[in-house]
């Protein structure tokens, strides 16, 4: 019998659709084979077991047929929601042959969440699947001219695509010719798909995954493998390799990383809108950043990014595992992330190659600049309690003296930054500035006959290296100060 897994679904050996179907027809012709031979019957009910046994022995050979078809196959019962069970049924009862695809499938073998369901569906035309869709959900059709359908049940969004062949006919993400096929062959359609791992698909109607690639295998040795020498069409299948290999703990298989090397050049046709996205999934999802590193010297990418190849040595991706590590205690907080990352990797690069290495790696100027920053930060040479306010008080935005010291751990001096952060801790300032005890409106209060200007923020910094200074500490002794100090005659 099927036992339960924690990988997503069940493996199963005849407890499968397929399984249960084949037993199912095995067993109704055994048993008008045995009724034919051994059983007293009239023409007519001959006649009827007859027909019985031609139709069952009719079914079992289609079925037969169907999995031969289908070529390598793994026994598997898949969880999904219902709505997805809905998709799928409606396309199935209306003449079409759905399959979940992509990284769907590969979640799931590898017992990780996935909330996107992608479905390729064969035998039909875009208007026909579409026609079938709608009796279910709102279809969207905007995508239709490409092979793209999107239909929407409930709270539940689902791509649904035909089988397409990709020719390359221009440079960059765009310079492509896109001919949709619904005869393709299954071989044929996953092809143009980068990783083999990412070319495994399901049919809900046998229990089924299918491999057309040696994908099982892959997933099982752990190693990244292109399909196909269509990997050659979008060099960012590279970068997808090497975040996918942080993320999944895998390696890129030899004769992947001598592709990858021929397609170094072809980095300066990348959009960089393409390339951030996948350093963010990198930094966000990644489990092994060294691996990723260390990939992107295998490959000769690190080559395509400003002042990492002078950078990326044992050194640095012993910072970086230092880092994951603090991510992984819960240290580094998610939303830091790829500030983080990002930051360390680039800490040892010159001013300017460092800017342009985040620019080309980060999502978003609020990162950019927050590494930009982090990463070129030093601590006061005299960590006095006033040194330390007013440090700060001069953070940039969304960095702390905290985040400095989860820094210099990473980066090898957890003694230094245990120092400085303790006394900032005692101080009240490790996360953010002291509150000031002067404000604008106190200062226009005690000086009513002035308007605002230049001179409150020139009069509030006078009152904060006060405070810094220890001449005031509460807010009564503050506007005493203040009434002595910053009233104008």
């Amino acid at each position: 019998m099927c036992r339960a897994s924690n990988d997503g679904g069940r493996r199963c050996n005849g407890h499968t659709p397929y399984g249960i179907e084949r037993r199912n027809l095995q067993a109704q012709k055994q048993y008008h084979v045995h009724k034919l031979e051994t059983g007293e019957l009239t023409p007519a009910q001959r006649k009827r077991s007859q027909q019985k046994l031609a139709a069952a022995t009719a079914q079992l050979d289609a079925l037969l047929a169907e999995k031969k078809e289908l070529g390598t196959v793994k026994s598997y019962v898949m969880k999904m929601t219902p709505n997805t069970e809905r998709v799928l049924k409606q396309l199935e009862d209306d003449g079409f042959k759905p399959y979940i695809v992509g990284g769907s499938v590969r979640d799931v073998l590898m017992g990780l969440d996935n909330k996107d369901v992608d479905i390729e569906v064969y035998g039909g035309q875009a208007d026909s699947i579409a026609a079938s869709l709608r009796k279910i959900g709102q279809v969207d059709e905007v995508g239709k001219s490409f092979g793209v359908l999107k239909i929407r049940i409930g709270s539940e969004d689902f791509d649904v695509s035909l089988p397409r062949i990709d020719s390359k006919v221009g440079d960059g993400h765009r310079g492509f010719d896109i001919e949709v096929n619904p005869d393709l062959s299954l071989y044929e359609a996953t092809s143009r798909r980068d990783y083999t791992i990412n070319a495994l698909m399901y049919s809900h109607k046998l229990g089924f995954i299918i491999d057309q690639h040696g994908g099982l295998k892959d997933l099982e040795d752990r190693k990244l493998r292109h399909v196909s020498d269509a990997f050659d069409e979008d060099p960012l299948r590279v970068l997808r390799g090497v975040q996918m290999a942080s993320r999944f703990g895998m390696d890129l298989h030899p004769d992947t990383v001598e592709k990858a090397k021929t397609l170094q050049s072809e980095y300066s046709h990348l959009a960089i809108e393409r390339v951030q996205i996948e350093f963010e999934k990198l930094y966000e999802k990644g489990k092994s950043p060294d691996k990723a590193l260390q990939l992107l010297k295998d490959t000769g990418w690190e080559k395509n990014f400003a002042g990492l190849s002078e950078v990326n040595d044992a050194q640095l991706q012993a910072t970086v595992r230092n880092t994951q590590k603090l991510i992984d205690d819960g240290t580094i907080p998610k939303d830091k992330r790829a500030m983080f990352l990002s930051a360390v990797i680039a800490h040892r690069m010159n001013p300017t190659d460092r800017y342009k290495f985040l620019s080309d790696t980060t999502v978003g100027s609020d990162t950019k600049n927050a590494a930009d920053k982090l990463s070129s930060m030093e601590a006061p040479s005299v960590t006095s309690e006033v040194s330390l306010r007013q440090w700060s008080y001069d953070m940039p935005r969304n960095i702390s003296i905290r985040d400095w010291a989860i820094l210099e751990t990473a980066k090898g001096d957890p003694a230094k930054a245990k120092t400085i952060l303790d006394e900032a801790k005692r101080l009240g300032v490790a996360d953010k500035p002291e509150a000031d005890y002067v404000n604008g409106d106190d200062l226009l209060a005690l000086n009513p006959n002035k308007k605002p200007g230049r001179w409150v923020k020139e009069a509030l910094s006078q009152a904060r290296e006060a405070q810094y200074s220890n001449v005031f500490r509460t807010k009564e002794t503050a506007l005493a100060w203040a009434k002595k100090n910053l009233v104008a005659e």
